[in-house]
């Protein structure tokens, strides 16, 4: 295949309507409690503001809600029917329309913590969307960003589609970009970071990373076992090496 990838490597999927299906309360990740630790590093949340990048229904705020009430919590998506959604499944946070990769759409005010999570796939270049959520950061504030990072030195971008049936598009995302090529983009603006290996869990509550239960999707991530050691795979065959990646100021 020559040229540029089908599909929108822009972070923006309709396909991620789907989460509009799918109630908040019950569509906590096994990794919630992974990213919860480092966003709040040991502290209780008073008077720490947070805002979710991709909030999609907003599941990660409704698990924080309960955990860290005195947090003042925001979900920021590309997608306005995730947005409404988000708002009537969350009511304890406060949710807005914006593209991460258009500056102009992004709340004005700065947070004690950004998260990003899952999403950063979705981007086939760094660019613009790490300097604009940069930007977002408070002073002494920290960005936390979870999913796949490659720890060899090579940038890997992905297309995938259901093959079943009618074809159905191209979709974007399960990029794994390098933790050199982070690491690079960082250390020029000077920023501090770290990195911190997420091992899934290998039970029964995390055998669909994607929350619905519903194994036979074949765009779901799960639970797989690869050198008797638990990794995260899809219905591609790629097996995805989640991370955290912690920027401090």
């Amino acid at each position: 295949m020559g040229g540029a990838l089908p599909g929108r490597g822009d972070g923006t999927r309709r396909l991620d309507l789907r989460y509009s299906q799918r109630p908040a309360a019950s569509h906590h990740r096994p990794y919630f409690p992974f990213v919860e630790k480092h966003a709040f590093r040991g502290g209780s949340g008073d008077g720490l503001t947070l805002l979710d990048i991709g909030c999609a229904n907003g599941a990660f705020l409704d698990y924080l809600a309960s955990r860290r009430p005195t947090a003042r919590c925001s979900g920021l998506d590309a997608l306005p029917e995730l947005v409404a959604y988000a708002r009537r499944q969350v009511p304890a946070a406060s949710f807005s329309v914006g593209d991460i990769t258009d500056g102009a759409s992004l709340p004005t005010g700065k947070f004690s913590v950004v998260t990003m999570l899952t999403l950063h796939s979705h981007f086939d270049s760094l660019d613009p969307w790490l300097e604009n959520l940069l930007g977002l950061i408070a002073d002494g504030g920290r960005a936390v960003l979870f999913g796949p990072f490659n720890p060899q030195p090579v940038d890997v971008l992905v297309r995938l589609r259901a093959a079943e049936g009618e074809p159905s598009e191209w979709t974007c995302g399960w990029n794994v970009h390098s933790r050199h090529s982070f690491a690079a983009r960082l250390r020029a603006t000077g920023r501090r970071f770290a990195f911190h290996d997420y091992v899934p869990p290998d039970d029964r509550h995390a055998r669909a990373e994607s929350g619905s239960g519903d194994v036979s999707d074949p765009l779901a991530t799960r639970p797989a076992v690869l050198d008797g050691r638990p990794v995260l795979m899809n219905g591609s065959g790629l097996t995805l090496p989640f991370a955290l990646l912690e920027i401090f100021p």
